[in-house]
């Protein structure tokens, strides 16, 4: 038996009350039925808060006539929603007081009123003018040239035939710039999806090869806000993903910069503002800025909830707001205060389950892992091998860094739990992973040993010797390190761990003491 749909109930239960309200009101004066069933039946689905159900819709109604045709009276529902969306979003923005402008022209053009068709048609290219839409642009000198045959007559043509045409090329120009600026940000972003943070000089050259076109070299090859904005968002992401954070953190702010003193010239304006603003809370976090990073959390949240940029639900918004959860997270891990932090992961969890399909995976296997980390750090060992699981079983080829490092996880639970007959097992596990995704770096290869000989030891001592050498051994791994080892250990701070086995003090109350973050800064 086919499943019934549930893109109805998803797209109901995306929407936010503001539009919720503005759908009633639409579908009255959309339909002429007295009782109108397409708003009963939107109450209905919007009303099945966990899941939905079409039995339950059916028996609802079963006395109705219209029941008899549900999947078209879902389908027509469906529609005028979007209608009504629509309906509802317009005039809100400058493309839509651009589209708006366009049809006042055409009616007025159609009517031979050429006078005010073209008055209309230069507000419109001052307007796509100053806030860079260089398609609106585009399609408005389309439309202008239906008055170009109108001048030929007048005394300074030629002139205007000039400035139309280097106008027009100008602006085709700026639009091909963005074109090849965004092609180089989609194709870093697919590299950094797949790859992670950059651990060997393969992945470095992958970053490198994009960095190396011409367009990379300066600012002044950016011949648009947009472009610029771009350009800075390309910088910031390889330095990231190449461990320069210093240098990252000031692209981070320089796009902020960009964004605040141009709003109107980047698309998405607030939103995009936003955007960047989770940028620099990345990297005032990687910097160990904490101050700062809760700083940038507090405006992040502030402005989202009070210009109800959330509810718009686009998904790079939503990758975004759920990032400040992931920081949030992590900044209680790297404190040691992990019971506190458990606090949001209800919060957390409903946002995962209510935004299913909808979050960036990259993103939502980050916070995942944070969760099951929280969980270890917190002593709950059992749900920590619950969220783990959800990292192991995922066949996507995202986050590979963190997936490794929630196999490495996945075995000290297992040896914190004594579970000595299934370690030989997963630590063969692990080694194939790592070797076959080439993530078998010395650094994990020193941690995964260790962890093989440890239950087959059965003296105190010569266990705390065995951690002791380990500790050891990273210690001069890490000094020698060019800085990809030290960043693996923001994946796991397995030297935390193994001081807390060996002073038998909790993995918690050893992070705290090397911790200069109080839980008073921590107060969201």
């Amino acid at each position: 038996m086919k499943t019934p749909s549930e893109d109805l109930w998803k797209l109901i239960h995306s929407l936010n009350i503001s539009e919720k309200g503005y759908f009633v009101k639409f579908a009255k004066r959309h339909s002429p039925e007295k009782e109108n069933n397409y708003i009963r039946l939107f109450d209905a689905i919007n009303s099945q808060t966990e899941k939905y159900d079409e039995n339950e819709i059916k028996l609802k109604f079963k006395n109705e006539k219209f029941i008899k045709q549900l999947t078209s009276a879902k389908n027509y529902l469906y529609n005028m929603i979007l209608k009504s969306l629509v309906s509802y979003n317009d005039d809100k923005s400058s493309e839509s007081v651009l589209s708006g402008m366009k049809e006042q022209y055409t009616i007025l053009f159609q009517k031979t009123l050429f006078d005010q068709a073209e008055s209309i048609l230069n507000r419109a290219k001052k307007l796509a003018r100053d806030e860079d839409r260089f398609t609106k642009l585009i399609d408005i000198y389309k439309d202008q040239k239906n008055f170009d045959y109108r001048k030929i007559t007048e005394p300074d043509f030629e002139q205007y035939v000039e400035e139309c045409k280097k106008e027009e090329l100008d602006i085709l120009d700026k639009q091909k710039n963005i074109a090849e600026y965004n092609a180089l940000y989609l194709r870093m972003s697919s590299i950094f999806k797949k790859t992670g943070i950059a651990r060997n000089k393969n992945d470095i050259k992958l970053f490198e090869k994009v960095m190396k076109d011409p367009l990379m070299k300066n600012e002044s090859h950016a011949k648009s806000v947009r472009a610029k904005n771009l350009f800075c968002i390309l910088n910031y992401l390889f330095y990231y993903c190449t461990s320069n954070n210093e240098k990252a953190f000031e692209f981070a702010q320089k796009r902020l910069a960009l964004i605040e003193n141009n709003p109107d010239k980047i698309a998405g304006g607030m939103k995009e503002f936003l955007y960047a603003l989770s940028d620099a809370i990345a990297m005032s976090y990687n910097l160990k800025r904490f101050d700062l990073c809760i700083s940038y959390l507090r405006k992040q949240r502030e402005i989202s909830d009070k210009t109800g940029a959330l509810s718009a639900g686009t998904p790079n918004f939503l990758e975004m707001y759920f990032k400040s959860y992931s920081f949030e997270l992590n900044i209680y891990i790297i404190s040691g205060y992990f019971n506190e932090g458990l606090k949001i992961v209800d919060e957390v969890q409903d946002w995962l389950k209510k935004y299913s399909g909808r979050i960036n995976k990259s993103e939502e296997l980050k916070v995942i892992y944070s969760i099951a980390y929280l969980y270890f750090g917190a002593g709950d060992l059992s749900k920590s091998l619950y969220w783990l699981n959800k990292i192991l079983n995922d066949k996507s080829e995202n986050r590979l860094d963190y997936k490794a490092f929630a196999r490495i996880m996945n075995l000290i639970i297992h040896y914190e739990l004594e579970n000595y007959d299934l370690m030989d097992y997963e630590y063969k596990s692990l080694k194939r992973y790592l070797t076959k995704k080439d993530k078998l770096y010395e650094y994990e290869n020193l941690i995964i040993n260790t962890l093989k000989k440890l239950p087959d030891i059965n003296d105190k001592k010569e266990r705390i010797f065995q951690l002791e050498l380990l500790k050891n051994e990273i210690i001069l791994k890490l000094n020698s390190s060019e800085g990809s080892d030290i960043k693996a250990l923001d994946y796991f701070d397995i030297l935390s761990w193994i001081e807390s086995r060996i002073q038998s003090k909790t993995f918690s109350d050893i992070i705290k003491s090397n911790s200069r973050i109080k839980l008073s800064d921590l107060n969201f």
